[in-house]
């Protein structure tokens, strides 16, 4: 696949060999966990002096008091939500100064400015508070933490640019957590299909049945080279293996691997941070998403095994108004009309009653789907909404 995508980062990290690595540069020899309290460090280095000789070692090797310079830059952490605008002067000319609305801004703030941060985004984020009740169960630098950020399915045609990869929801788990937990934490508007045609009928998108608990629900993680297909239920299928038999007619496709998602773990994978990678679900509805950091549990991270995989942030929610009125919320989805100028069109209940049917009888030729919104739902009770903005 890199033949296709060029990697930027080439470095391929194995998490299981990382987090030997890692603990074995932190853990001096016959200690098993890593000093976290001053105690701790005082027992690791077999130190014999008093607490006051001790405070003075500590205070001898502060990083901040005694390697730091007032030439320093000054460092500050970016938070994507809490951006402020920069404004930069503008330079005006003479022909726009023989503008009235150019002179009357001059008149109101002195002079004209420009925001040179109206491109970014980031402050479409929400963020997800989980408070930490129970006791804990996991210890900083045992585990492997691993981010990943999925981002919307978008309109792809080959030469042709339809869409663009917009940020969905970013999670954060353990190394020792099976793929098919994160899985199930994903939210998409497919979870809640299939979506059939009801033009027929409006009303009848109130009257889906339930799935039942045996019901097929395929799907595959696409990482590096390996496919990982989940065969929970007996009705799933291997959706990767159609991919395969396409790729080794290609010679630009090394050899793909399989495997199950139910028996992989976190721990055993091996990826690069920031190469983007595929789950993939309900036929042809793909995700690209990208393992952003790979790093050791830190104290300050939640402590508390069950709570994982985290739903760290998430897409602002929108709403998408009705093509027709423009004001209300959109709750159909029309395709292949032959009354709007826009396919698929965005209506909403009334619209689409009074646009379409006549004494409830359709009018014309289109298809209908159900449209749920663009809103987020998250699959964890004790998760708390959290807008830091």
């Amino acid at each position: 696949m890199e033949e296709i995508y060029k990697p930027k980062n080439t470095k391929i990290i194995s998490v299981k060999d990382a987090l030997l690595e890692y603990q074995s540069e932190l853990l001096p020899a016959g200690l098993t966990t890593v000093p976290t309290s001053e105690g701790d460090i005082a027992a690791a280095m077999s130190f014999n002096g008093s607490e006051h000789q001790f405070n003075d070692l500590l205070q001898s090797v502060d990083l901040d008091r005694n390697l730091s310079n007032i030439k320093d830059f000054r460092i500050t952490n970016f938070h994507p939500a809490r951006l402020q605008n920069v404004m930069k002067p503008v330079e005006i000319t003479e022909k726009a100064l023989r503008f009235n609305c150019v002179q009357n801004a001059i008149k109101i703030t002195g002079r004209l400015r420009k925001n040179l941060d109206c491109r970014i985004r980031y402050n479409k984020h929400k963020y997800t508070f989980i408070p930490r009740r129970e006791e804990t169960d996991l210890y900083p630098f045992s585990e492997m933490v691993l981010e990943i950020r999925f981002y919307e399915p978008f309109k792809y045609k080959t030469g042709v640019r339809l869409g663009h990869p917009k940020f969905h929801q970013e999670f954060y788990v353990l190394g020792s957590q099976t793929l098919t937990e994160l899985r199930d934490k994903i939210y998409c508007q497919c979870d809640l299909g299939p979506f059939y045609d009801i033009s027929a009928n409006p009303h009848a998108a109130e009257a889906v049945e339930p799935k039942s608990a045996d019901a097929a629900d395929p799907g595959f993680f696409f990482i590096h080279d390996t496919f990982y297909n989940d065969m929970r239920k007996p009705a799933n299928m291997d959706y990767s293996e159609v991919i395969q038999t396409w790729a080794k007619r290609q010679k630009s496709i090394g050899e793909l691997k399989t495997k199950l998602m139910e028996e992989a773990k976190f721990e055993d994978l091996q990826f690069r941070l920031g190469y983007p990678q595929v789950y993939q679900h309900h036929g042809n509805c793909e995700h690209i998403f990208v393992i952003s950091n790979c790093r050791l549990l830190a104290s300050s991270d939640l402590l508390v095994r069950r709570r994982y995989p985290i739903l760290n942030s998430y897409a602002f929610p929108r709403s998408i108004p009705c093509n027709i009125c423009g004001h209300c919320e959109a709750n159909f989805i029309v395709k292949n009309s032959d009354q709007h100028i826009f396919d698929p069109a965005y209506v909403c209940q009334v619209c689409y009653e009074s646009y379409h049917y006549r004494d409830g009888v359709k009018i014309g030729q289109f298809e209908a789907f159900r449209f749920l919104g663009t809103k987020i739902a998250v699959k964890d009770d004790d998760v708390e909404m959290d807008v830091r903005l």
